[in-house]
């Protein structure tokens, strides 16, 4: 298969869910350090067309119909508001700010929820990307390490 492909795959792979980055890159066969960079590039991706497409997509017409499609059209409904997740996520603010919640999107949320919790809360754009490229690199060669490790061992 041809490299950039691999690389696209493994990116692609940690868009939704970070740790799908490294499983694709261990089982395509790349090196450490290739795994590592695409998949946090992979999440980079997300949290960038999050940061700075969420308010394209409220406010344009493609976001109306994509509201249509999916049911959120009424939003008035009674929602939960003291979720196990809500409360989780309101900890981390709390105790450990940005940095936390940077730290725990590629371990515990999804790249997509972790950036959303970070704009919902109100951070800094560009700190939001700051830190979850530093988070994702340090979260993407623990994983890969992690991963690498337990193949050869099982």
């Amino acid at each position: 298969m041809d490299p950039i492909s691999e690389y696209i795959a493994v990116a692609l792979a940690a868009t939704f869910k970070f740790v799908g980055g490294p499983v694709a890159g261990i089982a395509l066969g790349m090196s450490l350090i290739e795994t590592t960079l695409c998949s946090a590039a992979g999440m980079m991706l997300t949290v960038f067309l999050i940061t700075y497409g969420n308010n394209w997509l409220r406010t344009s017409k493609f976001g109306e119909r994509l509201r249509a499609i999916f049911g959120f059209t009424s939003l008035k409904k009674k929602r939960r508001v003291f979720t196990r997740m809500n409360r989780l996520a309101v900890k981390v603010k709390a105790r450990l700010g940005l940095w936390g919640v940077a730290l725990l999107t590629p371990f515990l949320f999804t790249p997509v929820l972790g950036t959303f919790l970070a704009l919902k809360f109100r951070f800094p754009k560009n700190e939001i990307l700051q830190k979850m490229l530093i988070c994702g690199l340090v979260a993407g060669l623990i994983q890969t390490l992690a991963l690498h490790y337990l193949r050869i061992i099982f």
